[in-house]
């Protein structure tokens, strides 16, 4: 009955869930205007790279150009990585509703850190199952097969954009790293409003117990698969004219399930607690508390992970997807308003020899696509010969 609800309570506790909302807003800002820049020189350096990337080149191609454009325009050489690093994965405001983690990090820390030592052996074994037992390469294969489609290769824009060696913590790596975060962080409240939902526990501490265990789960099956299609593995769909990176496709199924799923479990819940004369305040502020646990579970997922594991994944992986399907490596480029996609190499080539439309490559090659690319192109194969 809406007269049973405590009316001034509910609405204190949806103000608690807006906080982040609110705190996110001036940080998104004060990273666009003060660390990034909006001055001219910053515009013109961003219009520069936007070039790049509308041809559908690869940023680090033109490394030499870029580094003398930055010097011309007087902008630090760190200032000018993070706003191409800000065009290639830029940090929106789901990125900024994390960030008032830090401010709280101690106590963070202290609560994710059993999960985090839970999760070392279990993200272990799944990498013993999907990788190292080929689960994950005979799925992609199955797609492959069962659906008609197609997997090439197509080296991303940001390509040796970022490192795992001892630059990780610049601030354009870091920026690359917390782009991914959200993908992991929100499946730890999705696992715990779950097991909140379905088992109604008593138990505080079981009902975390439970929920932790679940996140770990979910998030080793996921982070692992992100890694490993981080090899720049396309779907196409010929029938339907469609090209979507593999990685892209993953995000595209887990994003409605989990962003829809949690507004339905968390108003589901929030109401319940309202009906059932629950604390819905202490309610709010534990949904608060566990998104930021689980920001800190998957930050160190990312960084730890990325770092330890990371390439090893993305190689082994890279080796696997030649041997069984052994894609063909094209380049997606567009010059004039004309998208061309055309076969270069096959994939093994590709990342054996590094093949690219040259390197340090400048804005006359950039211009004259066709020419840039008539020393290496190949002609696919006609399938109805």
């Amino acid at each position: 009955m809406a007269s049973a609800i405590d009316v001034e309570n509910l609405l204190w506790a949806i103000a608690i869930l807006c906080i982040p909302l609110l705190l996110a807003l001036p940080a998104k800002l004060l990273y666009q205007t003060v660390i990034l820049g909006i001055g001219p020189a910053e515009r013109s350096y961003r219009s520069t790279v936007q070039k790049i990337l509308d041809a559908g080149m690869q940023v680090e191609q033109f490394r030499e150009v870029l580094d003398d454009e930055s010097r011309r325009l007087g902008i630090k050489p760190s200032r000018a990585k993070l706003n191409e690093t800000d065009l290639l994965y830029p940090l929106t405001l789901t990125h900024f509703i994390l960030t008032p983690m830090i401010f709280i990090l101690p106590i963070v820390a202290v609560i994710s850190l059993p999960i985090i030592i839970l999760g070392i052996p279990v993200l272990y074994a799944l990498e013993v199952i999907l990788i190292r037992r080929r689960l994950l390469i005979n799925i992609i294969k199955m797609l492959e097969t069962w659906f008609g489609k197609q997997i090439i290769h197509i080296p991303d824009a940001g390509n040796d954009h970022w490192s795992n060696d001892a630059k990780v913590l610049d601030a354009s790596n870091i920026a690359v790293h917390f782009h991914k975060v959200p993908r992991v962080v929100f499946l730890g409240l999705f696992s715990w409003l779950i097991i909140h939902w379905t088992l109604r526990l008593d138990s505080v501490i079981i009902e975390f117990v439970l929920s932790g265990l679940f996140y770990i789960l979910l998030l080793g099956v996921v982070g692992i698969v992100a890694t490993a299609l981080e090899s720049n593995l396309v779907l196409v769909d010929p029938a339907r004219g469609r090209i979507i990176p593999i990685a892209d496709w993953l995000d595209s199924m887990l994003t409605p399930i989990v962003g829809v799923g949690l507004f339905f479990l968390l108003g589901r819940d929030l109401m319940s607690e309202a009906r059932d004369g629950g604390n819905t305040v202490l309610f709010s502020a534990t949904v608060l508390m566990v998104l930021y646990c689980a920001t800190a579970v998957g930050v160190t997922f990312q960084w730890g992970y990325s770092w330890w594991r990371g390439k090893s994944v993305r190689k082994r992986f890279e080796v696997q997807a030649i041997d069984k399907m052994n894609p063909q490596s094209y380049d997606l480029t567009r010059n004039r308003g004309r998208i061309q996609l055309n076969v270069r190499c096959s994939m093994a080539e590709r990342i054996e020899n590094q093949v690219a439309p040259g390197t340090n490559l400048t804005f006359t090659d950039l211009d004259n696509l066709p020419t840039a690319h008539a020393s290496v192109l190949k002609s696919p194969e006609n399938p109805l010969e």
